[in-house]
Protein backbone atom coordinates (compact mmCIF):
# COMPACT_ATOMS: atom_id res chain seq x y z
CA UNK A 1 0.00 0.00 0.00
CA UNK A 2 1.42 3.21 -0.79
CA UNK A 3 -0.10 6.46 1.78
CA UNK A 4 0.98 9.95 1.76
CA UNK A 5 0.27 11.92 5.13
CA UNK A 6 -1.52 15.56 4.35
CA UNK A 7 -0.24 18.17 7.16
CA UNK A 8 -2.99 20.57 7.40
CA UNK A 9 -2.10 22.28 10.60
CA UNK A 10 -0.91 25.18 8.87
CA UNK A 11 -4.09 25.54 7.19
CA UNK A 12 -6.00 24.88 10.27
CA UNK A 13 -4.01 27.67 11.88
CA UNK A 14 -5.02 29.90 9.41
CA UNK A 15 -8.09 28.75 9.67
CA UNK A 16 -8.22 29.35 13.50
CA UNK A 17 -6.67 32.70 13.36
CA UNK A 18 -9.33 33.73 10.77
CA UNK A 19 -11.95 33.20 13.12
CA UNK A 20 -10.40 35.02 16.12
CA UNK A 21 -9.60 37.75 14.51
CA UNK A 22 -12.93 38.40 12.51
CA UNK A 23 -14.78 37.34 16.20
CA UNK A 24 -12.50 39.92 17.90
CA UNK A 25 -12.80 42.67 15.10
CA UNK A 26 -16.53 42.10 15.36
CA UNK A 27 -16.56 42.15 19.57
CA UNK A 28 -14.67 45.46 19.06
CA UNK A 29 -17.34 47.06 17.35
CA UNK A 30 -20.37 46.20 19.09
CA UNK A 31 -18.28 47.51 22.33
CA UNK A 32 -18.02 51.10 20.49
CA UNK A 33 -21.46 51.46 19.48
CA UNK A 34 -22.35 53.57 22.27
CA UNK A 35 -18.88 55.88 21.61
CA UNK A 36 -20.15 55.68 17.92
CA UNK A 37 -23.54 56.96 18.99
CA UNK A 38 -22.59 59.79 21.66
CA UNK A 39 -19.64 61.40 18.84
CA UNK A 40 -22.24 61.49 16.12
CA UNK A 41 -24.80 63.50 18.68
CA UNK A 42 -22.20 65.93 19.69
CA UNK A 43 -20.91 66.10 16.15
CA UNK A 44 -24.96 67.16 15.29
CA UNK A 45 -24.97 69.74 17.68
CA UNK A 46 -22.30 71.88 16.32
CA UNK A 47 -23.49 70.88 13.02
CA UNK A 48 -27.25 72.20 14.17
CA UNK A 49 -25.50 75.06 15.65
CA UNK A 50 -24.01 75.85 12.09
CA UNK A 51 -27.53 75.14 10.11
CA UNK A 52 -29.90 77.49 12.35
CA UNK A 53 -27.82 80.11 12.19
CA UNK A 54 -27.56 80.23 8.78
CA UNK A 55 -31.60 79.66 7.85
CA UNK A 56 -31.96 82.63 10.62
CA UNK A 57 -29.83 84.74 8.90
CA UNK A 58 -31.70 83.79 5.43
CA UNK A 59 -34.74 83.68 7.20
CA UNK A 60 -35.17 86.37 10.20
CA UNK A 61 -38.89 87.23 10.12
CA UNK A 62 -39.01 83.47 11.26
CA UNK A 63 -36.33 82.84 13.77
CA UNK A 64 -35.08 86.64 15.28
CA UNK A 65 -36.59 85.38 18.40
CA UNK A 66 -34.05 83.15 18.82
CA UNK A 67 -31.09 85.58 18.86
CA UNK A 68 -30.58 88.62 20.96
CA UNK A 69 -32.66 91.45 19.82
CA UNK A 70 -30.57 92.79 16.73
CA UNK A 71 -28.07 90.26 16.26
CA UNK A 72 -30.28 87.52 13.95
CA UNK A 73 -27.62 84.41 13.16
CA UNK A 74 -25.14 85.88 15.75
CA UNK A 75 -23.50 82.20 17.00
CA UNK A 76 -22.17 84.25 19.82
CA UNK A 77 -26.49 85.67 20.91
CA UNK A 78 -28.20 82.50 20.82
CA UNK A 79 -31.02 81.94 23.20
CA UNK A 80 -31.19 77.97 22.56
CA UNK A 81 -29.34 75.07 23.95
CA UNK A 82 -28.20 71.97 22.76
CA UNK A 83 -27.68 68.80 24.84
CA UNK A 84 -27.67 65.06 24.33
CA UNK A 85 -28.09 62.02 26.61
CA UNK A 86 -26.67 58.39 25.95
CA UNK A 87 -29.07 55.13 26.38
CA UNK A 88 -27.68 52.34 25.85
CA UNK A 89 -26.69 52.74 21.96
CA UNK A 90 -29.15 55.50 21.70
CA UNK A 91 -28.89 59.20 22.08
CA UNK A 92 -31.25 61.47 22.49
CA UNK A 93 -31.11 65.14 21.53
CA UNK A 94 -32.74 67.86 23.98
CA UNK A 95 -32.88 71.59 22.90
CA UNK A 96 -33.94 74.25 25.54
CA UNK A 97 -34.20 77.99 25.40
CA UNK A 98 -32.14 80.61 27.27
CA UNK A 99 -33.04 83.94 28.67
CA UNK A 100 -32.21 87.10 26.94
CA UNK A 101 -30.36 89.85 28.63
CA UNK A 102 -30.02 92.65 25.34
CA UNK A 103 -32.86 95.44 25.38
CA UNK A 104 -34.69 95.76 22.09
CA UNK A 105 -34.54 99.64 20.55
CA UNK A 106 -37.92 100.21 21.98
CA UNK A 107 -37.66 99.22 25.32
CA UNK A 108 -35.38 99.73 28.49
CA UNK A 109 -35.95 96.40 30.35
CA UNK A 110 -34.61 93.16 28.48
CA UNK A 111 -37.30 90.81 27.53
CA UNK A 112 -36.23 88.15 29.56
CA UNK A 113 -38.76 85.08 28.00
CA UNK A 114 -38.38 86.50 24.58
CA UNK A 115 -37.51 83.04 22.78
CA UNK A 116 -39.98 80.82 24.27
CA UNK A 117 -42.98 83.34 24.37
CA UNK A 118 -42.52 83.91 21.10
CA UNK A 119 -41.98 80.01 19.96
CA UNK A 120 -44.95 79.35 21.57
CA UNK A 121 -46.87 82.10 20.36
CA UNK A 122 -47.94 83.25 24.00
CA UNK A 123 -49.57 86.29 23.96
CA UNK A 124 -48.30 89.31 26.07
CA UNK A 125 -49.68 92.46 28.33
CA UNK A 126 -47.59 95.38 28.36
CA UNK A 127 -48.39 97.91 30.93
CA UNK A 128 -46.25 101.24 31.62
CA UNK A 129 -44.00 100.98 34.66
CA UNK A 130 -43.42 104.48 36.41
CA UNK A 131 -44.73 106.35 33.34
CA UNK A 132 -48.26 107.65 32.49
CA UNK A 133 -47.88 106.08 28.91
CA UNK A 134 -46.54 103.56 26.85
CA UNK A 135 -44.60 104.80 23.71
CA UNK A 136 -44.26 102.38 20.64
CA UNK A 137 -43.48 102.31 16.88
CA UNK A 138 -45.26 100.53 13.84
CA UNK A 139 -43.55 100.99 10.57
CA UNK A 140 -41.75 104.08 11.70
CA UNK A 141 -44.79 105.73 13.25
CA UNK A 142 -44.86 107.06 16.55
CA UNK A 143 -47.28 106.33 19.06
CA UNK A 144 -48.40 106.51 22.96
CA UNK A 145 -50.47 104.93 24.81
CA UNK A 146 -51.99 105.12 28.47
CA UNK A 147 -52.72 101.60 29.71
CA UNK A 148 -52.62 98.02 29.03
CA UNK A 149 -51.24 96.76 25.63
CA UNK A 150 -52.49 93.21 24.35
CA UNK A 151 -50.14 91.72 22.03
CA UNK A 152 -51.29 88.58 20.30
CA UNK A 153 -48.35 87.48 18.35
CA UNK A 154 -45.51 89.16 20.04
CA UNK A 155 -42.73 87.97 17.55
CA UNK A 156 -45.19 87.61 14.85
CA UNK A 157 -47.06 85.03 13.14
CA UNK A 158 -44.11 83.58 11.20
CA UNK A 159 -41.62 82.55 14.73
CA UNK A 160 -44.61 80.91 16.57
CA UNK A 161 -43.18 76.85 15.95
CA UNK A 162 -40.56 78.02 13.31
CA UNK A 163 -37.42 76.73 16.13
CA UNK A 164 -38.99 73.49 16.56
CA UNK A 165 -39.96 72.93 13.03
CA UNK A 166 -36.54 73.56 12.19
CA UNK A 167 -34.73 71.13 14.50
CA UNK A 168 -37.03 68.37 13.58
CA UNK A 169 -36.20 68.37 9.72
CA UNK A 170 -32.94 68.60 10.52
CA UNK A 171 -32.67 65.68 12.73
CA UNK A 172 -35.73 64.42 10.42
CA UNK A 173 -34.24 65.09 7.52
CA UNK A 174 -31.09 66.92 7.01
CA UNK A 175 -28.52 65.07 9.10
CA UNK A 176 -29.06 61.45 8.29
CA UNK A 177 -29.43 62.09 4.90
CA UNK A 178 -27.86 65.09 3.55
CA UNK A 179 -24.90 65.90 5.80
CA UNK A 180 -24.03 62.19 6.74
CA UNK A 181 -24.21 61.35 3.11
CA UNK A 182 -22.37 64.71 2.21
CA UNK A 183 -19.19 63.53 4.53
CA UNK A 184 -18.71 59.66 3.35
CA UNK A 185 -20.34 58.25 7.13
CA UNK A 186 -22.27 55.73 5.40
CA UNK A 187 -19.83 55.15 2.72
CA UNK A 188 -17.37 54.45 4.97
CA UNK A 189 -19.70 51.71 7.12
CA UNK A 190 -20.51 50.12 4.08
CA UNK A 191 -17.18 49.24 2.64
CA UNK A 192 -14.69 47.58 5.50
CA UNK A 193 -11.18 48.24 4.32
CA UNK A 194 -9.80 47.98 7.43
CA UNK A 195 -10.94 44.90 7.93
CA UNK A 196 -9.25 43.79 4.94
CA UNK A 197 -6.44 45.15 5.52
CA UNK A 198 -5.17 43.94 8.68
CA UNK A 199 -6.56 40.40 7.97
CA UNK A 200 -3.67 39.43 5.92
CA UNK A 201 -1.37 39.98 8.85
CA UNK A 202 -3.99 38.58 11.87
CA UNK A 203 -4.11 35.07 9.51
CA UNK A 204 -0.31 34.43 9.82
CA UNK A 205 0.20 35.13 13.77
CA UNK A 206 -1.53 34.05 17.10
CA UNK A 207 -2.10 37.58 17.91
CA UNK A 208 -5.05 37.22 15.90
CA UNK A 209 -7.16 39.00 18.57
CA UNK A 210 -5.29 41.96 19.10
CA UNK A 211 -5.13 42.64 15.62
CA UNK A 212 -8.64 41.97 15.29
CA UNK A 213 -9.28 44.92 17.75
CA UNK A 214 -6.57 47.09 16.37
CA UNK A 215 -8.48 47.15 13.11
CA UNK A 216 -11.97 47.77 14.18
CA UNK A 217 -10.63 50.65 16.48
CA UNK A 218 -8.64 52.00 13.44
CA UNK A 219 -12.02 51.72 11.43
CA UNK A 220 -13.82 53.93 13.86
CA UNK A 221 -11.45 56.29 14.18
CA UNK A 222 -11.64 56.85 10.30
CA UNK A 223 -14.90 57.29 10.01
CA UNK A 224 -16.21 60.42 9.00
CA UNK A 225 -17.94 62.55 11.29
CA UNK A 226 -17.05 60.06 14.53
CA UNK A 227 -14.49 62.42 16.97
Amino acid sequence: MITAKIRSKKVIDMLTNAVTYTESFAKELNKNKSKITGSLAEGSIDVFYDYLDGLARSHPGMLHHVYEWGQVGDPSARLFDLKYQLSQNQALVTADFLQSDSVSETSNTPFYDKANIMEEGIPVVVNEVDAKALFFEIDGEEFFRAGPIFIANPGGSATRGSFVKAFNEFYALYFNQVYLKSIGFYKHFSSPREYSIYFKNAIKTKSARSIGKTAALSWIQKAPGVR
